[in-house]
């Protein structure tokens, strides 16, 4: 029993530490070579800014990424992963991974195209002819209103 105890802390501790969907996302993408902010932003489709820095102040407080603000104009600051969140590096390349082999094992359905009855359409009657406008003689004008 303390086996399993000790393993659901275990995987507890772990699920607080990358407790949304957006910080193994950072973290893949800072571990590619991406550490400026405008970047990550980026390069994370469906993330908004503001929640772009509550996760990158989450993982920084956590211990997971450095954040280094250089002394220029405008401002540089660049993240870089410290050796706790290279070691949760392995985690998200399995859950890459898992994901990768779902994505290829997907079936796809093939598309259904329905038919439609076709029903007989009743013969269009000839519309009776206009009459032609009557021709005006070329000497006579017409009045304009």
């Amino acid at each position: 029993m303390a086996k399993q105890n000790n393993d659901a802390q275990a995987l507890d501790y772990c699920m607080n530490m990358i407790d949304s969907k957006w910080k193994p996302i950072i973290l893949y993408h800072i571990n590619k070579g991406t550490n400026r902010f405008n970047k990550l932003f980026a390069e994370i489709e469906g993330i908004n800014r503001q929640m772009l820095s509550k996760q990158l102040k989450s993982l920084e407080r956590s211990g997971i990424l450095d954040r280094t603000l250089y002394g220029e104009i405008p401002p540089r600051v660049e993240y870089t992963l410290t050796p706790l969140g290279k070691s949760l590096l392995p985690v998200v390349k399995a859950m890459t991974g898992w994901g990768q082999k779902q994505i290829a094992a997907t079936v796809t359905i093939p598309e259904v195209k329905e038919v439609l009855e076709v029903k007989e359409v009743p013969e269009i009657q000839e519309l009776p002819k206009v009459k032609e406008t009557p021709e005006v003689p070329q000497n006579q004008q017409l009045p304009l209103f």
